[in-house]
């Protein structure tokens, strides 16, 4: 007998569907576990948000089948459809938990034992749901002597058990509706802010301000004289007059539209929130970078720091984009909960923003013409610049980050005029040196950099708190101090993370401190940028 004939055979027994059911919940479990993905196989995750739910309605139904009518005696007959059906769950079984085990281990990169370390401390919550699934079939053994129609509804049961918890929290319509991320407000330049929020199902929304000049003001998200209907809100004000304004944010959920029949659900408003703008004498830049799925070390590292002014976000917040709820918690939601909806941030693209199928798509939902521009606050400059890797498929987004969209963006910085005299600038990329490897592109990105008279650079994705300073590093010899601001520290999964604030006075003094979760105070630096 062949090997294949055997593993059907095997199949086909009670022990077989046993552990195959083992593999499809361990599968589930693993899937559900996997909050983070480095690699290839994170880009052929299908579905979406959707996948989760729908592998477990799958192992409802072919659980209820395979234990209900257990084919064991092997010498029973059963229909040619049964068998059939019984091989493909097992088949699917398997290839589902191969998948998700290099998922959750990130095993399409080679046995790390960071990831192997990271990938259990993601699994061990869930490790108790597993052990319940496993247990339940042998609730069989005693009801072997029940009618083979019992047993069925008994499998139905058991299986609607397992599935139905994680299959209600994993589809959105079986949700209350509510807000999925608080109001982010992100200061885009051309003296505008972009405030962009969330709601868990499809909605319009509206932002309502009380400026200080205590007129109201009312802006619904429209686009083309009509109202955008989806889970992503975004509005444009003017920065003159937001800074220092109260608002809410309101949304109506939108259960169907039907031509031109509508039908709403019901209606949420957010806290009061009172935004404060402008700094006065120092500016505080709050920096975290590369949190990379995990957004809550950089909250409890962040939370060491003092209280911050401006939030500058480096770039890596996931690793793949596929659904909008990568965006939606690991950037918005992150960066609400960083600026408690009160200050700005300035949002700079890593190189991770370009991974997934909606990569091209979701982000310029956050009101950005483009990923490099200048800000200015007050005396001090920004100069954000699009930092990407030489990478290219279909799964990347429809921006090339090739030589074209490099050099286009080394043309904007050898064009921009001087600033005026006095004023503070800083740069922002999320590469140090611009472009991994290409000696030439860095020389011509600082040089055009220290025309415009840069004070100093703020950086991410080293993993790792460094400070280079002109005259002492030998690897990229910038002509004006640049920080790499942290992130996961030592390396990819180490398990600490560092943050670091630049406190910036009038006089062109920056004093940069870095500290961990556990508040452990790693860089306390003063320089003059002037």
């Amino acid at each position: 007998m062949s090997i294949f004939k055997r593993i059907k055979t095997a199949t086909q027994t009670r022990a077989g569907v046993y552990i195959f059911y083992v593999l499809a919940a361990a599968a589930i479990t693993l899937l559900h576990s996997a909050k983070w993905a480095y690699g290839w196989i994170a880009t052929s995750y299908p579905l979406g948000t959707l996948f989760v739910p729908a592998c477990f309605a799958a192992l409802c139904v072919c659980a209820a089948a395979t234990l209900g009518f257990s084919f064991a005696p092997e010498k029973r007959r059963t229909s040619r459809a049964a068998r059939v059906g019984c091989f493909i769950f097992c088949f699917l079984s398997g290839a589902l938990f191969v998948f998700t085990v290099m998922l959750q281990f990130s095993l399409d990169q080679g046995i790390d034992p960071y990831s192997l370390k990271n990938g259990m401390a993601g699994l061990a919550p869930n490790l108790p749901f597993f052990s319940v699934a496993a247990a339940l079939p042998f609730l069989f053994v005693l009801f072997s002597r029940y009618r083979k129609r019992t047993r069925a509804i008994l499998a139905l049961i058991i299986s609607l058990a397992i599935a139905l918890p994680v299959f209600c929290v994993g589809v959105p319509a079986l949700r209350p509706f509510a807000f999925s991320a608080n109001p982010l407000v992100l200061d885009i330049g051309n003296d505008q802010y972009s405030v962009v929020f969330a709601t868990n199902r499809d909605s319009v929304a509206w932002l309502t301000y009380t400026a200080e000049n205590g007129e109201v003001v009312q802006a619904a998200d429209s686009g083309h004289g009509s109202l955008n209907a989806g889970r992503l809100h975004q509005f444009n004000v003017p920065r003159e007059e937001f800074n220092g304004a109260a608002y809410t944010v309101s949304a109506r959920e939108l259960r169907s539209w039907m031509w031109v029949n509508v039908l709403f659900g019901g209606e949420i408003e957010s806290p009061e929130f009172q935004f404060r703008g402008e700094y006065k004498d120092e500016l505080n830049i709050l920096m975290a970078t590369d949190w990379h799925h995990y957004p809550e070390n950089a909250l409890a590292a962040a939370a060491r720091l003092p209280a911050p002014d401006l939030f500058l976000m480096l770039g890596d917040y996931a690793t793949v984009y596929n659904s909008e709820d990568e965006l939606i918690r690991c950037v918005l939601a992150a960066g609400a909960d960083m600026t408690k909806s009160e200050i700005p941030a300035i949002f700079v693209r890593g190189n991770h923003e370009m991974d997934g199928r909606l990569a091209g798509s979701v982000f310029p939902s956050l009101g950005l013409d483009s990923f490099y521009y200048q800000v200015r606050r007050g005396n001090v400059l920004f100069t954000i610049c699009d930092g990407g890797n030489d990478e290219w498929d279909s799964e990347k987004i429809s921006l090339s980050y090739g030589d074209s969209y490099r050099g286009g963006q080394l043309d904007w910085l050898e064009s921009l005029p001087a600033p005026e005299e006095n004023t503070l600038h800083f740069a922002a990329i999320h590469i140090p040196g611009f472009v991994d490897n290409d000696a030439a592109k860095q020389a011509r990105f600082f040089a055009a950099l220290e025309r415009l008279g840069v004070g100093m650079q703020f950086s991410g994705h080293w993993h790792e708190l460094y400070l280079a300073l002109p005259g002492q590093d030998d690897y990229m010899e910038p002509p004006f101090p640049l920080l790499v601001a942290g992130g996961p520290a030592g390396g990819r999964f180490r398990g600490n993370y560092l943050c670091s604030m630049a406190q910036v006075t009038a006089a062109g003094t920056v004093r940069l401190t870095a500290r961990d979760k556990a508040g452990a105070l790693l860089m306390d630096e003063v320089l003059d940028i002037r």
